[in-house]
């Protein structure tokens, strides 16, 4: 019966130890540091040279840049709520911490999947913290006809990050499900 403990307790441990080995911390890390970074440097400069423009028109009737400040969150609900939005914030990137660590795929896509949603997090939460709202301004339309809400670098690598990772979950899932193609 002792032996049945050490076999179980021996191969739970290298689970973990190969767990431990397939994520690479430095990756996500820095994937993390990039993406914020690159949100960050994209507002400072877009809110510096075009804060009083007004619209600029990159590639018209699709593409511009309108620098606009949503005290809210997705599509501008909870408007003046800062505060708790910031709470909200800190609580996902926590959360996204949490799933890293315990996420049952891994890799290095998993690694820059979720340093890139952390990213976005911290981009859109420091501008709360630091600018008491959130700063976006890429301005996407099809016309006059259809148009996007203003969102920034962070918004799209949350986007981004997401997408990839049901990508994953579902390619993952189809690959267990009917064996290898």
């Amino acid at each position: 019966m002792q032996n049945v403990v050490l076999i179980a307790r021996g191969r739970r441990s290298w689970e973990l130890a190969e767990l431990k080995a397939s994520k690479n911390l430095a990756t996500f890390l820095t994937v993390t540091f990039c993406g914020a970074f690159l949100d960050l440097i994209s507002k400072w400069i877009v809110f510096r040279e075009f804060d009083d423009a007004g619209r600029f028109v990159i590639i018209p009737n699709f593409l511009g840049i309108i620098c606009s400040r949503n005290e809210g969150i997705v599509f501008g609900f909870a408007q003046g709520k800062n505060n708790i939005l910031i709470f909200f914030s800190l609580i996902a990137i926590g959360a996204i911490f949490w799933f890293y660590k315990h996420f049952e795929i891994t890799g290095l896509y998993i690694d820059i999947v979720f340093g890139l949603i952390l990213a976005g997090a911290i981009g859109n939460f420091w501008d709360r913290i630091f600018h008491h709202h959130v700063r976006d301004f890429i301005d996407i339309h099809l016309g006059t006809k259809y148009h996007w809400p203003t969102f920034n670098i962070a918004d799209s690598l949350i986007c981004i990050g997401v997408g990839l990772l049901f990508y994953k979950i579902l390619f993952e899932k189809k690959k267990h499900l009917h064996g290898p193609v």
